[in-house]
């Protein structure tokens, strides 16, 4: 008996037997399929047999990186400014550990103020003090999950005073992280010299694999490889000088309860800069293993944190003056014995009002002086007058005037080593269409821009700069870092003076600014400078701030007047009375120079 399904396939033999036609499409896909299996095996088995014997190692071992000391950080003479200890980095794995572990680390940290990161799942504590280190390792026996590694300290000899000039240490942040592609539990520079030399101060890493079982146990070291010191810094900086100026400069502040200022020290020939101090500073010492204790420093009102003489913008004030004054002697629109007349202001009839004047007052009445005798006692109405014309008097007008500034410097950054240099702001009319509610440029703005108020902004370092300009007629670039030094200490990179321009004007007319300057010292705004160790020449300033409801001081200055070895600029900020509140303490510290010398 046949079965009913062979009855079928017989009957349909012809039908049920046809071979069935394929797309050609899909013969195509199935051949790319077979030639791609192939491919992907030989790629795995040739190419990359290397990368996944790699990756299982790696499942079977543990690196541990080694921070490297970083370069020494030196002054001029070879004292250290910064420096490292050895100590040790605690790594915390918290997928391994428990809550009541958990909490015991979270108790360490505020107990003891620990600087720490916490990154992918693993707490990273840096400088572990010595005994800290021991009692950990006496609690854990350095386990897998909880480990110490040698590291090394960064340490600030001489702390307050340095802080905002050297800089301090700290984990990168994100955009740090992305930008310069830095580890994430790295500590690296985050202000100042320590942050502009990142890459040479740095070192190389170490670094320690091991090998472990299946339990998480290390079985032996597979590779220990030293860590490599980074580069070293000689500076421009005399320790001792910028130690004492700080302490000087700290006591005059809190005895006349003043809050912000600054102090540049520079060699007029070199652009070496001597001293730098923003004020307030701040130990940077305390960035290293009490981070509790930064809080203070961030939520500081008076931004320690921010460098007043490279960053800071300030309106300059009468300091600009003796650069007006060389400006109309180049441009031939003033004799220099000529002499106006301050009778404490000048008076401009309004064209569109009868009667009515705009006022632009002078400090006092002065009566008739000449060129020199305005430097001395800062008289605006003269310089109101050369700068943007008055009666029969032509005006140098503003185009000239910002023609000198940037002459001397202003308006560009100077290129110091020192991140976050400002580069001003000159005001003319063009800017003032663009930018302004009240677009159109006048002659009060030229008589604002005369005497360095207005929208002119400056840095206390242009400043410092242009004053070398006066003293020597050569434009000046400033630095702060003198040589580079190797591991071997071997100079790899020595900084020499660079001159961005030279005889900027004409000797015989600097010559007269130069006499007019010292004037203000021996008959002028600064009679109190006459007292000091040694001849000096300078320019007072006191820019009106705040709606003119404070006043910033400012005096600057190069001495021996008559063979200028440094200028010093020096400011206070918001004080009661103007520029006469720097001089005792600008006396102190060129004594202090010199005394020294």
């Amino acid at each position: 008996m046949k079965w009913i399904e062979e009855d079928l396939i017989f009957d349909n033999k012809d039908q049920s037997f046809k071979k069935f036609a394929l797309p050609k499409y899909v013969k195509f896909l199935f051949i790319f399929i077979y030639f791609l299996y192939i491919f992907m095996f030989l790629k795995i088995f040739f190419f990359e047999k290397k990368n996944w014997i790699t990756l299982a190692q790696l499942n079977n071992s543990l690196k541990i990186n080694i921070s490297p000391p970083r370069g020494i950080i030196l002054d001029r003479e070879g004292k250290i400014l910064a420096d490292n200890i050895t100590s040790f980095d605690l790594i915390v794995d918290f997928n391994q550990i428990d809550n009541e572990e958990r909490l015991y680390f979270e108790n360490l940290i505020n107990e003891n103020k620990l600087n720490f990161n916490f990154n992918n799942n693993q707490l990273i504590i840096k400088k572990i003090p010595q005994k800290l280190a021991s009692k950990i390792i006496a609690k854990y026996n350095n386990l897998l999950k909880v480990r110490l590694v040698d590291s090394y300290k960064r340490i600030y000899p001489y702390g307050i005073g340095f802080g905002n000039l050297i800089g301090y240490l700290g984990f990168p942040s994100k955009e740090e992280i992305k930008n310069f592609n830095y580890d994430a539990n790295s500590y690296i520079g985050k202000l100042s010299l320590e942050k502009y030399y990142q890459n040479y101060l740095a070192g190389k890493e170490g670094e320690i694999i091991f090998e472990k079982d299946n339990k998480l146990n290390i079985i032996r070291t597979i590779e220990n490889k030293d860590p490599k010191i980074g580069y070293s810094l000689k500076l421009t900086i005399d320790a001792e000088f910028q130690k004492k100026a700080y302490e000087i400069f700290d006591k005059y502040m809190k005895e006349k309860n003043f809050h912000k200022g600054g102090l540049i020290v520079m060699k007029v020939d070199t652009g070496e800069i001597i001293s730098l101090i923003s004020y307030p500073d701040f130990d940077n010492n305390i960035f290293i293993e009490k981070s509790l204790e930064t809080k203070d420093i961030f939520n500081n009102p008076y931004d320690p944190l921010f460098n007043k003489v490279i960053s800071g913008l300030y309106a300059p004030g009468s300091v600009i003056k003796p650069i007006i004054a060389v400006a109309a002697l180049e441009e031939k629109i003033i004799d220099p014995n000529k002499k106006i007349y301050s009778s404490g202001e000048l008076r401009i009839a309004n064209p569109f009002f009868y009667g009515q004047y705009s006022i632009f007052r002078d400090w006092k009445a002065h009566g008739w002086v000449d060129m020199k005798g305005a430097i001395a006692n800062s008289v605006n109405v003269y310089f109101y007058t050369i700068g943007g014309g008055y009666g029969n008097q032509k005006g140098l007008g503003v185009n000239r005037i910002n023609k000198y500034l940037k002459l001397f410097g202003l308006g560009n950054i100077l290129n110091i080593d020192f991140p976050n240099e400002n580069s001003g702001f000159i005001p003319d009319p063009q800017i003032k269409a663009k930018k302004n509610f009240d677009k159109i440029w006048r002659l009060g703005d030229t008589y604002n821009l005369s005497i360095g108020q207005g929208d002119l902004l400056v840095t206390p370092l242009q400043i410092a700069v242009f004053t070398a300009a006066l003293a020597k007629n050569k434009l000046i670039k400033p630095y702060l870092v003198s040589e580079i030094l190797d591991d071997n200490n071997k100079v790899v990179f020595k900084n020499k003076p660079q001159i961005i321009r030279k005889d900027l004007v004409d000797y015989n007319n600097l010559k007269i600014i130069q006499e007019g300057m010292r004037m203000t010292v021996t008959q002028g705004t600064a009679k109190i400078l006459n007292y000091a160790k040694v001849e000096i020449a300078g320019k007072s300033g006191t820019p009106e701030i705040l709606g003119k409801k404070k006043l910033n001081a400012f005096f600057t200055g190069y001495a021996p007047y008559n063979k200028p070895e440094i200028v010093m600029t020096l400011f206070i900020e918001e004080v009661p009375i103007g520029s006469i509140v720097t001089l005792p303490l600008y006396r102190d510290l060129i004594n202090l120079y010199f005394e020294k010398k």
